[in-house]
């Protein structure tokens, strides 16, 4: 009796993910209608299936989450760095060099970008 029971809630697992697949390959089709004409052609039905398939597994989220942090990382560490080489510079009253002013310049346009809302896109 135990093994039947087993039975049917692995159908109804099975029934939800497929429901979800749908979900998913729908909304990639959605997103897909708006790309121009070009890009929609490279964009075939068995590769927005496979691609919804991999949404469902959590590993995607997790490794998008991952590099989520390490960019705030980045951009912190920058940040701090970037604000150290101007405190450094203005209590000497001196004018940074060009290697530092340059490395000012990077850590400012890498501080400054914006990281992607993954929840958004789907």
């Amino acid at each position: 009796m135990e093994r039947y029971a087993g039975a049917l809630e692995e159908v109804a697992d099975g029934a939800r993910q497929q429901e979800r697949h749908y979900q998913l390959l729908s909304a990639l089709q959605s997103l897909v209608k708006e790309l121009p004409s070009s890009f929609q052609q490279r964009l075939s039905y068995t590769t927005l299936s496979d691609l919804a398939l991999a949404l469902l597994d959590g590993t995607v989220f997790e490794i998008v989450q991952g590099l989520l942090e390490i960019q705030h990382l980045t951009e912190k560490s920058l940040y701090n760095q970037r604000l150290r080489l101007q405190n450094e510079h203005r209590g000497a009253g001196t004018l940074p060099s060009p290697q530092n002013q340059e490395c000012l310049q990077t850590t400012w346009v890498v501080g400054s970008t914006l990281a992607l809302d993954w929840e958004q896109v789907l």
